[in-house]
């Protein structure tokens, strides 16, 4: 067993029982104590531990794993004519699911970092700094020297809706199981882990395993029907996942029309709350105990373009302050109705005094 490898054990039985003894930890690994005292040291100077009993560093943390792009959105003036040209507005901005989750949750007040690859280019360079000066930490990602930053070019017609897009992402090739081991340190000091499927399949199962092994929270957005094939069968350890209507029919490997089909479908494959976000009919939220849909909000849209984002940053917002997982549906119901009404994919009109107000005020009752 390597170093990296005691080190990530002893951080396990840390976070099992922030109490337990250097000798206790010797004896269930199978080394001396002093060895111990040796990783604790390193830990401690990392500061992924701090005094005792050993308290986690950063405990509120939310850590985001996957996708940081340059995105470029050109909405249609009038219908669009396919094999035509259509006159257009086009705008650029930061994107990226993992980073707009990870934005709109420093807007809303969370400690928030940011663990992705972007390339050694002019791109790369303005989405790190970016995203750093909305209060996000960046330090961990990594610039892939000769690499190019991951681009995403959306077409929306004038109402808003997407009707086509392109994403060029191979950058995140990159990001293997050796990269996410390496980082894991920083990365398990979080309280809650969100990730993308932008990450390879091998790197997302690796990461859902860990979680599993060390009881930490993961919730994880499948970005697309294609991305969301690398998601391992084994769904174990995934707290919870957030697909929409056509991604749930993917991950349930069926063509069920029924939200609550499709979800006990994905939840039978090891994740423990599923909600499956239905577009103006609303979000599916389904546990163990409890299947309940909640209708929208009525909202005036301006652009659909990271509502998803938003939905799954109010529930972590929510859960991240204590409340179930049901109540958390009507914070990612607000987020998602207060992004809708902004050409923003994190929309700078997102703060935690609107979430909270929205939530509280503004969300229709639910049913069963």
């Amino acid at each position: 067993m390597s170093f990296l490898d005691r080190e990530q054990h002893v951080l396990a039985l840390i976070r099992q029982n922030p109490f337990i003894t250097q000798q206790e930890m010797a004896s269930t690994i199978g080394i001396s104590r002093s060895a111990v005292a040796g990783y604790i040291a390193a830990l401690t100077k990392k500061g992924i531990i701090r005094g005792r009993a050993y308290i986690m560093a950063e405990e509120q943390t939310v850590l985001c794993l996957g996708g940081a792009n340059l995105d470029s959105k050109a909405t249609a003036k009038q219908p669009i004519r396919m094999a035509s040209s259509n006159p257009v507005s086009v705008t650029e901005s930061c994107g990226g699911v993992a980073r707009n989750i990870a934005e709109t949750l420093a807007r809303l007040g969370c400690r928030t970092s940011l663990v992705t690859i972007v390339g050694d280019d002019k791109a790369g360079a303005w989405v790190l700094e970016e995203t750093r000066k909305r209060g996000v930490d960046v330090s961990q990602s990594v610039v892939l020297k000769d690499g190019a930053t991951g681009t995403y070019t959306a077409l929306l017609d004038p109402e808003g809706e997407m009707a086509l897009a392109f994403a060029n992402m191979d950058i995140y090739d990159h990001y293997t199981p050796a990269l996410l081991q390496e980082k894991w340190p920083h990365i398990a000091a979080a309280k809650l882990i969100i990730a993308d499927t932008n990450l390879p399949a091998d790197t997302l199962a690796v990461l859902i395993g860990k979680c599993r092994e060390e009881g930490i929270s993961l919730f994880i957005d499948p970005v697309s029907s294609e991305k969301a094939r690398k998601l391992p069968a084994d769904l174990t350890g995934v707290t919870a996942i957030f697909p929409n209507l056509e991604e749930a029919q993917l991950l349930a490997g069926s063509q069920y029309d029924d939200a609550s089909q499709l979800a006990e479908a994905i939840r039978s494959r090891g994740a423990a709350h599923v909600f499956i976000t239905l577009g103006s009919k609303g979000v599916l939220y389904h546990s163990k105990e409890q299947n309940r849909l909640f209708p929208p909000l009525p909202t005036k849209v301006v652009e659909v373009t990271g509502a998803g984002d938003a939905f799954l940053a109010g529930v972590a917002y929510a859960v991240l302050h204590q409340l179930s997982y049901l109540e958390a549906c009507r914070y990612g119901l607000a987020a998602a109705h207060l992004t809708l009404q902004t050409h923003q994919s994190a929309a700078s009109e997102l703060t935690e005094e609107r979430l909270l107000h929205t939530a509280t005020t503004a969300t229709p009752q639910t049913h069963n």
